[in-house]
């Protein structure tokens, strides 16, 4: 056999050899389904900390009793999520974090949080994501603050609810592309800073790094938004 053709031979098997490790065919495929529901004992007011480093999560509202219903989905030990809620003082601080491990170079992720907040206890969420997709609609909570680092997936936030009073925002911009939606009916005023600045927000009035909408000085409520763009893109909707 010549050597020429043996050189081929090798590198036929050497591709076929990562093709197999690439297709997650020696990834740990035992997917886990956890639900975990958190009582809110009797806390007035609740901060919840939630840091995910890989994969997807969904925030949303509902009337359910308990202060939390959530449920995970992985196929890696190492995405089990760490739960923590204690009650001081009648204030409420949950804690939900991904452990931050290195997965394996051919392991196929897959790692999902949903996470459905009671509705009328005062919840301010403080969330770090990471690489997925992120949708957190905040329309049927009752938000009293939100800080939120996004890493390089898209995200969704959708801050169009009666909130009962003002709401303070902070958002650090990825990667990704960053879709928020903000009441029209409600003043609304945004504080945009950063190097690239790729942020879309037609409807409002400019002043210096400020952006004011139309009902801002008339309304009652307001939200207060400061932006600090990454390399991504920011659309700003007024519905």
């Amino acid at each position: 056999m010549s050597k020429r053709y043996s050189k081929l031979i090798f590198i036929i098997l050497l591709a076929g050899f990562f093709s197999f490790y690439l297709s997650g065919c020696l990834s740990n495929e035992n997917y886990t389904d956890e639900t975990y529901t958190i009582e809110s004992e009797k806390a007035k007011k609740v901060t919840a900390s939630i840091s995910i480093y890989i994969g997807d999560i969904a925030i949303s509202g509902n009337s359910q009793q308990p202060l939390l219903t959530s449920e995970f989905n992985y196929n890696l030990k190492q995405f089990i999520p760490k739960i923590s809620y204690v009650v001081q003082n009648d204030e409420g601080k949950l804690k939900i974090s991904q452990e931050e491990k290195t997965k394996g170079l051919y392991d196929s992720v897959e790692n999902k949080w949903t996470l459905i907040f009671n509705r009328t206890i005062p919840l301010e969420l403080n969330i770090a994501m990471g690489s997925g997709d992120n949708r957190l609609d905040l329309s049927d909570i009752n938000l009293t603050g939100l800080k939120s680092i996004m890493g390089s997936g898209d995200s969704y936030i959708d801050l169009t609810g009666k909130y009962k009073d003002n709401v303070h925002v902070y958002l650090i911009g990825g990667l990704g592309h960053t879709t928020i939606n903000l009441p029209e009916d409600i003043g609304i005023r945004l504080l945009i800073d950063g190097v690239f600045n790729r942020i879309n927000c037609s409807g409002f009035e400019q002043i210096g790094n400020f952006y004011f909408n139309s009902g801002f000085d008339l309304s009652e409520r307001k939200i207060y938004i400061t932006i600090i763009s990454g390399i991504g893109k920011i659309d700003v909707n007024l519905i």
